[in-house]
């Protein structure tokens, strides 16, 4: 029989309490006392805190930024777009209704950000404590990190092109503030509706009743999260990640489409994997990022907070993005890079572990009944032959065949199981 330690064999036993036995130790994996993912991955995630605490005050200052925005929402009239395939007007609206989707957007963001703390709470409490699994992530380390990634390739792209003598236009810089605050919150929240809801999960809905997989959980093609990806999956979000590009290309002009679309895959990974939560707030993280010091132009604590982290998060980006270049190429061939071996805890054998080793079956006979005056009760107890070496002889019959069953030899004649 087999164990985790290694192999047992046993006799026949007249009584409770194994007779017969050797034992073989083998070896087997244990993982490694302290993981070097898990240690790096210890020493990121504390540094994230630095970004969870700045996103804090973006949140704080679009709940300020209601002030700001809601008696400028009386008189202004705002169209609302969707993507089928580029972006197409749906309707406008203005007055109270405006007001209201305004606030809604608010709340979704808000809500947005308290349910990625707290459930993201336990596995990045894991990974802060070098607990937690390798290539497994919370929605909150998922979040930073494609957020540190992406802004070290926006940054990295920006000044390639100022460099290269090319200066990127930014139409959102020319509005009053009350248009920033309201045109980058409603980006946070109805664009990740019309492009990872419907462009992603409405389709992949489709998709799978057509390939006759009944969902359990239909919500979860409007909600996100908890999606493997796949080759259907990862489709979709490059379609839908250029089509978001594409989208940014009226207003901002040619060279924000490949940027933008880095950012729509980003969305769209989130979207799969976290859910639309997740993909709303690491939206709301880039679009708002610059607003604390917008806002409050005055503030030299939140100028400096802000050059520190850009500095800190770039640097820290260079790291994710490396990451995530590893991880497409581990999609895209099929191969796990940068394994961590397995530790080796006991002696490994230098034989087959599907067969004990010649002479490693050692029997001893068990003492002889006896009586007050020291004789013998009975015959002598027959000492099986060992079943690798001398072959198998039953206790009982005395035949040399049987078959091994549940752990025990059984006698192919009389059916002693020994």
């Amino acid at each position: 029989m087999r164990t985790p330690q290694g192999w047992v064999a046993g006799a026949p036993r007249t009584q409770p309490g194994p007779q017969y036995a050797w034992q073989i130790a083998v070896a087997r994996q244990g993982p490694a006392k302290k993981p070097w993912r898990a240690v790096v991955k210890s020493i990121l995630a504390t540094l994230m805190l630095t970004y969870v605490a700045y996103l804090m005050v973006t949140l704080a200052v679009l709940v300020y930024g209601v002030g700001i925005v809601l008696p400028e929402l009386n008189d202004a009239t705002y169209t609302i777009y969707v993507l089928i395939p580029l972006l197409t007007p749906l309707f406008s609206i203005s007055g109270t209704a405006l007001e209201v989707y305004y606030l809604t957007l608010v709340v979704a963001i808000i809500v947005s950000v308290i349910w990625l703390i707290f459930s993201s709470m336990k596995g990045f409490t894991d990974e802060l404590g070098t607990k937690a699994k390798s290539r497994e992530h919370s929605a909150l380390f998922d979040v930073c990190a494609l957020f540190f990634g992406v802004l070290f390739f926006d940054l990295a792209l920006a000044f390639i092109m100022v460099w290269g003598g090319f200066e990127p236009t930014d139409p959102v810089s020319d509005s009053d503030t009350w248009q920033m605050l309201f045109g980058l919150a409603n980006a946070s929240v109805w664009e990740e509706i019309v492009s990872r809801v419907a462009l992603i999960g409405v389709p992949l809905l489709v998709i799978d009743l057509l390939r006759k997989q009944r969902p359990a959980k239909p919500y979860k093609y409007l909600l996100g999260g908890g999606f493997k990806i796949g080759l259907v999956e990862m489709a979709l979000i490059l379609v839908t990640a250029t089509l978001f590009g594409l989208a940014h290309y009226d207003s901002w002009g040619a060279w924000k489409i490949f940027p933008a679309a880095v950012g729509g895959a980003a969305f769209g990974y989130l979207f799969l994997r976290h859910g639309l939560a997740s993909a709303i707030v690491l939206h709301f993280a880039f679009d708002y990022l610059s607003m604390p010091t917008t806002v409050f132009t005055d503030s030299t604590g939140l100028t400096v907070a802000y050059v520190v982290g850009i500095l800190l998060w770039s640097a820290l980006g260079l790291i994710f993005f490396a990451y995530y270049i590893v991880r497409m190429a581990e999609f895209v061939t099929g191969q796990k890079y940068f394994e961590e071996k397995p530790r080796l805890v006991g002696a490994p054998t230098p034989f087959p572990q599907a067969y004990p080793p010649p002479g490693a079956y050692a029997p001893t006979a068990p003492p002889l009944p006896t009586t007050p005056y020291g004789y013998q009760v009975g015959p002598p107890p027959q000492i099986p032959r060992s079943p690798f070496t001398d072959g198998y002889v039953c206790p009982t019959c005395g035949h040399t065949q049987a078959r091994w069953v549940d752990g025990k030899f059984r006698c192919m004649r009389c059916g002693n199981s020994s």
